[in-house]
């Protein structure tokens, strides 16, 4: 009899020996989804017989996960800011990191540096956590979000209607290349997570992320200066002279690129007011004003 613990103890014994070494949490995940339990619930069921079907279903599962596709689409889902959005390869898993984003947007509103009823721009929506987010925590903001990709706007509206977002005006999703055809003048705060990992770093990333997420929402050139991955911020400063003067920009970056996105903004007429690390202490969100 094939039981709920001997699949994770198959499972776990998998994950571990994988070259990419996932957790071997992951097998809970990959069950618990499956079963329809929790984590919870699955552990507290440790001796029950699974189904061959469920069986069945596991396994391919886990070989996929083997493979080295990412968790979140396998189960379609992944935490962001404490609620749960649908995600698969049309677009990036939401990182932890980018919840500093969003923590930059907030707190430039209660430091009154942003209305109450701000209008809010995200551009490279992505699956829209970021813009989702900050239209549930601010009920008062009306918000834009764009991306060049159909496929990624798709997902981003779904996860719109998952928070009962689509069609109430405070939540529009536009196709945009960075600022082209927006007008900035109408925004009170522009928020980004462009792509800035540099080409030229593919071979060193996992393969969970180099196979399998998309690459347009991944990969910069370099920027003017030859700085790696930042090509992507470069366009974006300097097509954001319109923002109104001191409207805050709040821009997700790599690691090392500081210095570089400095020198963009100095050239563009920004300047940084703030820098937050992530918890690694890698300074990964700046906000800039003009003016």
């Amino acid at each position: 009899m094939v039981t709920v613990g001997s699949l994770l103890a198959e499972a776990k014994a998998a994950l571990a020996a994988a070259p990419f070494a996932p957790p071997p949490r992951e097998a809970h995940l990959l069950l618990g989804h499956v079963l329809g339990l929790s984590e919870a619930r699955l552990l507290s069921r440790d001796g029950e017989a699974v189904a061959p079907e469920a069986e069945h279903a596991f396994r391919a599962l886990l070989a996929r996960r083997l493979a080295g596709e990412p968790v979140a689409y396998l189960t379609g889902e992944r935490e962001f800011y404490g609620r749960s959005f649908g995600v698969d390869r049309r677009v990036l898993v939401p990182r932890p990191e980018t919840e500093h984003l969003v923590e930059a947007a907030l707190e430039l509103e209660r430091e009154g540096r942003v209305p109450p009823d701000a209008r809010v721009l995200d551009l490279g929506a992505g699956s829209g956590a970021v813009a989702v987010t900050l239209a549930l925590e601010r009920p008062r903001w009306r918000l834009v979000a764009s991306d060049l990709s159909p496929a990624a706007l798709a997902a981003a509206r779904e996860n719109a209607r998952r928070f009962d977002l689509a069609g109430g005006g405070r939540l529009a999703l536009v196709a945009a290349d960075l600022t082209a055809a927006l007008r900035l003048e109408r925004f009170d705060l522009l928020v980004s997570n462009p792509p800035y990992v540099a080409v030229e770093e593919a071979a060193a990333l996992s393969p969970e992320v180099r196979d399998f997420e998309p690459p347009a929402a991944l990969f910069s050139p370099p920027g003017p200066d030859a700085a790696s991955g930042t090509g992507i911020a470069w366009r974006l400063l300097g097509g954001s002279s319109s923002l109104p003067l001191r409207a805050p920009l709040a821009l997700e970056i790599g690691r090392g690129q500081l210095q570089a996105v400095r020198a963009a903004a100095e050239r563009h007429g920004w300047t940084v007011r703030r820098e937050m690390p992530d918890l690694a202490g890698i300074p990964r969100v700046v906000v800039l004003v003009r003016g």
